[in-house]
């Protein structure tokens, strides 16, 4: 017997009863935001170097991350696939077939491939997780809700896995103007598993979509323990409490969680460095002064940006760079889109038709042509979601829009920046 409910998800497809429930850990620790589930999954394969839902779940881990430097996580399992003794199950080819369509560049038929992959087995949550990661850096968000709709038949309450499955609904609502439904099916995941970073965060997009800041702030503060214990998204959920202080009224708040939290977070995350990015960005378009902060943000993206893989990286590192006066910088990163966008790849075109005209206004609002860059924001803003990204991330847009249009009109609304230790 295993302790572990999520091990029925193997069958009888594990090496060991040990080994399916250290599997079975991992992926609890990665469906909730808690824990070093690529570490635990390393030290499962050096015991189990044949298991394949092991390789599966590790290159899993790897496309969630959306981070290059994982993507040879892919190639592991594929070859792993290809010396195999016995053959891969069709669930197991399934998911490498996803994988494999990642490491290819090509997300769009990751996704595809993932959703896929519900309508044969619609109770895999790793696959589920999967797709929501692929439509998400697609910036596809009604797919988001679509693939929870394919699977919902399969899910009651007394499912073993049922809270995961609810955290992932109640992103998908949020995303998709259902804010009510999100928090009371984040709420209800919590009722199961109160240690759950990730539920908790969807419960605060649902929150911010609603505009409900101040009671974002309760809702942040109130379960603060449990979204930092153990957890792998501090920095993002810590931004999420900043960006709620910041819309209620609080910025000497959403800047201490700034320095304390986002700017240390951003020295090993490229997505604490994109939050990071963002929060300093907003905090000087209200008239903070960012003092020293740019300098260290530029410096990390120049040290570790990867122009071209994803555009709301591309889009964060070019903030950085123009914000810094690091121009130089910004032209190499502009050059280095420019060049990936000549590409027929699926990032190539993002880069083409979004990517590039984007950091090209952000220079000019960051150079003070206000015209120049409210022209380009404009007739961006319906293709930005090709970036990837939520909504609260897009935010940064219309915020950028708003304060052109404003000098614009009287040069002198700039409000004077404090001074900021």
């Amino acid at each position: 017997m295993t302790s572990h409910p999520l091990a029925a998800m193997l069958g009888d497809n594990a090496p060991s009863v040990a080994a399916a429930d250290a599997w079975a850990r991992t992926l609890d620790n990665f469906l909730r935001g808690v824990g070093d589930p690529l570490a635990q999954i390393e030290v499962l394969l050096t015991e189990h170097p044949d298991f394949a839902m092991g390789h599966v779940l590790r290159s899993g881990i790897a496309v969630a991350a959306k981070d290059p430097t994982l993507l040879a996580l892919v190639d592991e399992a594929l070859s792993a696939a290809q010396r195999a003794s016995v053959p891969w199950t069709a669930h197991e080819r399934a998911h490498l077939a996803a994988a494999r369509a990642w490491r290819c560049a090509e997300p769009v038929l990751a996704a595809e491939r993932y959703a896929a992959v519900l309508r044969e087995w619609p109770n895999d949550l790793l696959a589920l997780r999967l797709a929501q990661s692929c439509y998400f850096f697609l910036g596809q968000w009604p797919a988001l809700r679509e693939v929870v709709d394919l699977v919902w038949h399969a899910w009651k309450a007394d499912r073993p896995g049922f809270e995961y499955f609810l955290a992932m609904a109640a992103y998908a609502c949020a995303e998709n103007g259902e804010a009510h439904r999100a928090q009371m099916l984040g709420r209800r995941a919590l009722e199961i598993e109160p240690a759950f970073p990730v539920a908790i965060h969807s419960v605060a997009h649902a929150l911010f979509e609603a505009n409900e800041h101040a009671r974002g702030v309760l809702w942040m503060r109130h379960n603060e323990s449990h979204w930092r214990a153990d957890s792998r998204m501090i920095g993002h959920n810590a931004w999420h409490l900043a960006m709620f202080e910041l819309n209620a009224g609080n910025p000497c708040r959403a800047l201490a969680i700034l320095d304390q939290d986002l700017l240390p977070a951003a020295s090993a995350s490229l997505g604490d460095a994109v939050d990071a990015t963002a929060l300093l960005w907003r905090l000087q378009l209200d008239g903070r002064a960012p003092g020293h902060r740019w300098k260290q943000l530029s410096d990390w993206w120049a040290a570790h940006g990867a122009p071209g893989f994803w555009a709301i990286l591309d889009i964060h590192a070019a903030i950085a760079f123009n914000a810094a006066g690091d121009l130089e910088r910004a032209h190499r990163h502009a050059d280095a889109i420019a060049r990936c966008s000549r590409g027929d790849t699926h990032a190539a075109e993002v880069a083409r038709r979004v990517t590039v005209p984007t950091v090209h206004a952000i220079a000019a609002f960051a150079a003070g042509a206000y015209a120049m860059a409210c022209a380009s924001l404009r007739v961006l803003r319906p293709a930005l979601g090709q970036c990837g990204g939520s909504h609260v991330q897009h935010e940064i847009f219309t915020r950028m829009l708003h304060y052109a249009q404003a000098m614009q009109q009287d040069p002198s609304a700039s409000r004077r920046a404090e001074v900021v230790a």
